[in-house]
């Protein structure tokens, strides 16, 4: 059991020698290169400005200048520059006013992959051509446009291949990408601190101004500043003198009441008569 043991290790060693030997000798035949091929590099700024409405954490909201709400969540390690100070998200207020200088970078890039590829030619039907390489094996390509023969030191197409020819074909591969960058500056400045407002002292009252004495009057001009004195009232007549009233008209009034009964009965007489 361990001959046949030994003899499987050994069978498998054989067999992973062979495949790596036809595997360098394909790497050998088969050269590959590939190149980054750099275009003019387009930059263009802009800038956002937002304030801090809300902190918790490392989510802050903005309101920006267009009325927008904004949330991000901020790393620990991206800092701002508040008031030439360096902070980080942990430093920021309610009320800070930032502003984020955004610069982006576009790079046209070609990748551009040249392979090298030395075989023998086994048969050809263009645009399709087998190939002998040098570890035995046939592989069958499909020529491009971008690939190109040398044969003998002579550029040849895959029209112009014939069987047995011992050729170097070159494969170039270019495929066009985009390179982007973005570099972001953000300052801000830090809400100013509420004044403390302080009640003023009262200022003092000036002391009232001694009231200008008057001068004394010439001792000749004070009997003409004298007033006179004021004319005597002239004495009102005494009321007429009334007498009481203790009279009553009421004896009058039943005397005239006796006349006029009086009177009424004579005429009746006077008319029955």
């Amino acid at each position: 059991m361990t001959n046949h043991t030994t003899r499987e290790i050994l069978s498998g060693l054989c067999k992973i020698s062979t495949v790596a030997a036809l595997l360098a000798a394909t790497a050998a035949a088969q050269t590959t290169t590939t190149q980054a091929i750099k275009g003019a590099t387009q930059t263009t700024t802009r800038e956002e400005h937002g304030t801090v409405t809300y902190i918790e954490g490392n989510t802050i909201e903005l309101k920006m200048s267009t009325g927008e709400l904004r949330v991000v969540t901020v790393p620990d390690s991206r800092t701002a520059m508040v008031d030439g100070r360096e902070v980080n998200v942990h430093g920021l207020k309610v009320g800070t006013q930032l502003t984020a200088t955004i610069t982006t970078s576009t790079t046209p890039v070609t990748d551009r992959t040249v392979s090298n590829l030395t075989a023998t030619v086994w048969h050809v039907s263009a645009p399709n051509v087998i190939l002998t390489l040098p570890d035995g094996t046939n592989k069958m390509y499909k020529a491009t446009p971008q690939m190109k023969f040398d044969v003998n030191g002579q550029k040849a197409t895959v029209f112009d291949l014939k069987k047995g020819m011992r050729i170097t074909a070159e494969k170039i591969v270019e495929e066009p990408r985009t390179e982007i960058t973005n570099n972001t500056l953000v300052t801000g400045t830090a809400p100013k601190p509420k004044p403390v407002e302080v009640a003023a002292a009262p200022a003092p009252q000036p002391a009232p101004a001694a009231a200008p004495r008057a001068a004394a009057p010439p001792p000749a001009q004070v009997a003409a500043q004298t007033p006179a004195p004021p004319p005597a009232r002239e004495a009102e007549p005494a009321p007429a003198a009334t007498l009481p009233k203790t009279g009553s008209p009421l004896p009058l009034v039943g005397l005239l009441g006796l006349l006029f009964t009086g009177a009424g009965i004579g005429l009746r007489r006077l008319r029955q008569s």
